[in-house]
């Protein structure tokens, strides 16, 4: 009997010990072990249904599951068209990943971020736009409600390529006080002055290829630019990094110079922590900024802050009928790019 009882009563502690080792914050993986290990440790979310929305969405967590209190920053990013075709695409395609290694996880001021990576959804032929402003909002409100004893709302960054890069500039202007940081690439969207007056308490991180196909560097690029570096509150922090021929960070050459996602992946780095190569740095004040490493982003979005204080704001403006016309011929040309984007292999 008192063997019985001893057996039982181990069983008992041990199963009272789950719950201790589960909760406790997990050691994120080292870079070497690559890119598929590094993508196990995300998450799927689903945001609330938001005019007639509902998004998905994967995400790292720095706190592991433990509630600390340890305030981290949020990085939200954007994929570009072809990349949500169906859900956790935009995981499976994506190198940002590598921004949940241990290596970039301890660059961060507080060594670790939060990286929440959202969908749009191009299984139903839909790709970011003035639609999605609302839902988005949603869905990173919803995910800081779940995880407000860890993020800190005043280092919320956001970026995207391509389309994504779009949308960047979209919530930008809908919601200028939200977002402590922005560093879009290669974005499908030119800016009005008037947006960028809007946002100019946001510190920015213009991405963009002198070579780019699509955006063309002189008329789109430059232009934005030179209106960050005039309206915005604080130029010291603005950024803007020109490439020529872009490469990837392990030195081959991209598919094209247009896609510049892969180009953050080791935080503007090469994967040897190199400097990255055809590419040059400088502030809104014309300084060149030294961008060795660890001095990339990470390093950046630590270091600026917003006054956000995390609740939620008046809703954007609703779309209007125009604006809904125009999406769903925006959305039919944007599915004849993804068309020509497979048939080409980009």
């Amino acid at each position: 009997m008192k063997k019985l009882l001893s057996v039982l009563l181990s069983v008992i502690l041990v199963m009272m010990s789950v719950p201790f080792y589960a909760s406790a914050a997990k050691t994120p993986l080292s870079a070497s072990v690559g890119i598929e290990r590094l993508r196990k440790q995300f998450v799927s979310g689903v945001a609330p249904k938001t005019n007639g929305y509902t998004l998905d969405y994967e995400y790292y967590s720095p706190a592991g599951g433990r509630n600390d209190n340890t305030k981290y920053p949020l990085v939200i990013f954007l994929h570009g068209i072809g990349h949500g075709e169906k859900k956790g695409s935009q995981l499976a395609d994506s190198n940002m990943p590598y921004w949940s290694s241990a290596e970039l996880q301890a660059r961060f001021s507080d060594k670790g971020a939060f990286i929440l990576l959202p969908r749009a959804p191009e299984d139903k032929n839909e790709f970011w736009g003035e639609s999605f402003i609302e839902p988005l909002r949603a869905l990173i409100d919803d995910f800081i409600e779940k995880n407000k004893n860890n993020i800190d709302t005043t280092r919320i960054a956001i970026s995207g390529s391509s389309q994504g890069g779009a949308m960047v500039w979209m919530m930008l202007e809908a919601y200028p006080e939200y977002f402590a940081s922005a560093f879009p690439l290669a974005s499908t969207k030119t800016p009005t002055a008037s947006l960028i007056k809007g946002s100019s308490r946001t510190a920015m991180w213009i991405i963009a290829s002198e070579k780019d196909p699509i955006i063309n560097y002189t008329l789109s690029t430059l232009p934005v630019w030179n209106n960050i570096c005039k309206y915005n509150d604080h130029p010291e922090n603005c950024r803007l990094s020109s490439l020529g021929t872009v490469y990837n960070p392990d030195g081959t050459k991209s598919s094209d110079n247009h896609h510049l996602a892969n180009v953050i992946t080791y935080d503007l780095h090469t994967l040897d922590n190199g400097l990255y190569p055809n590419m040059k740095t400088v502030d809104g004040n014309g300084n060149e900024v030294n961008m060795k490493s660890p001095n990339g982003l990470i390093k950046w979005i630590s270091s600026v802050h917003s006054d956000f204080s995390g609740n939620t704001t008046s809703p954007a403006t609703r779309v209007n009928v125009f604006q809904k016309i125009f999406g769903v011929f925006r959305n039919i040309i944007l599915q004849i790019v993804h068309i020509v984007q497979m048939i080409l292999g980009l």
